[in-house]
């Protein structure tokens, strides 16, 4: 009698110690994929980085480019900037999207980590990445510009009119509802979508930029702001054009991800038979009779989490 109770207070004690073993190995994966350090061994988190650096670059060229460009150095009409601007972000997203999610845009990035999709150092990486680039793209802007034209590089800032709590107000606004779009667009389990991801991204920009481009030069981007601001020394209210679309941005990223985004629909297990076919069936992938003609059909669950997003990219790396 004594000896069954020792083997079982063993086997008590050994199941308890492997379940404890399983749920810390299950915390330290979780912390794996958070930090994402593994991706640093990987080639494409540095194709993705490369990426990030040259599309935001590309952004400040065609943005701030054609701003002082298009008409010799003079002010264009906020709507031509609009659809300039909305035209270069759907190149961009067009052209790196398959590579690095075309985020262009720290408060995008920021969005996609706080809801989970990704890592720790994608995160730091991209950001650095993307001022980095907008840097370098001013830069080059600024040699290529005559200096006559260059003026303050069509550098974000208020309108003589707007307070620092409005323009405040506007940065955060136009960039959550920008984030919002940027989600839905990006929602795989969404079955209303149609026609081009990157037009509609453009179309987002162009919208916000339509009703709050006089009022603070609607950045919605701190990395758009910066560069140019490096160049033409313009820093008044700086520190409103990173923490605005940020705060705009990470409300967005959670409202949407908890609240609006589409879950998987549960699937129909019951299986429907055709009676007039013969009922001998061969469990091939489609559950195919005999005869070759489908007899039976089911459906499979797929994932039950909200995070949906079409690039592959976007989704943290699992594999070490």
């Amino acid at each position: 009698m004594s000896s069954t109770r020792c083997w079982s207070t063993y086997y008590n004690n050994a199941y308890t110690v492997k379940n404890s073993i399983n749920t810390r190995m299950k915390e330290v994966d979780k912390l794996h994929v958070f930090f994402g350090l593994h991706e640093l061994n990987t080639v494409k988190f540095y194709k993705a980085v490369v990426c990030e650096f040259l599309a935001t670059a590309l952004l400040i060229v065609f943005v701030c480019g054609a701003a002082v460009t298009m008409d010799s150095g003079r002010s264009l009409s906020i709507y031509t900037g609009a659809f300039n601007g909305a035209m270069a972000v759907a190149y961009i997203v067009w052209t790196f999207n398959h590579v690095s999610g075309a985020h262009i845009n720290p408060a995008v990035t920021l969005s996609f980590f706080v809801t989970g999709h990704v890592s720790v150092t994608k995160t730091v990486a991209y950001i650095i990445a993307q001022c980095g680039g907008s840097v370098a793209g001013a830069a080059l802007t600024w040699v290529l510009v005559p200096r006559a034209w260059r003026g303050n590089l069509a550098s974000t800032t208020f309108s003589d009119e707007i307070t620092l709590a409005q323009g405040f107000a506007v940065e955060a606004i136009s960039t959550f509802t920008m984030i919002l779009g940027i989600f839905a667009s990006s929602d795989q389990y969404r079955t209303d979508h149609a026609g081009s991801l990157p037009l509609t991204v453009g179309l987002i920009v162009y919208t916000q930029v339509a009703w709050a481009g006089h009022l603070t030069g609607c950045s919605m981007n701190p990395a758009r702001t910066l560069g140019p601001a490096v160049m033409a020394g313009t820093w008044d209210n700086h520190w409103v054009y990173w923490v605005a679309p940020l705060v705009g941005a990470v409300a967005a990223g959670l409202l949407y991800q908890h609240v609006l985004a589409e879950s998987p629909k549960r699937a129909d297990l019951s299986i429907q038979i055709d009676a007039t076919v013969s009922s001998t069936a061969t469990a091939t992938e489609d559950l195919k009779f005999n005869d070759g003609t489908t007899g039976v059909k089911s459906n499979q669950i797929f994932g039950s989490v909200k995070e949906g997003f079409d690039n592959p990219s976007l989704q943290f790396d699992h594999k070490a």
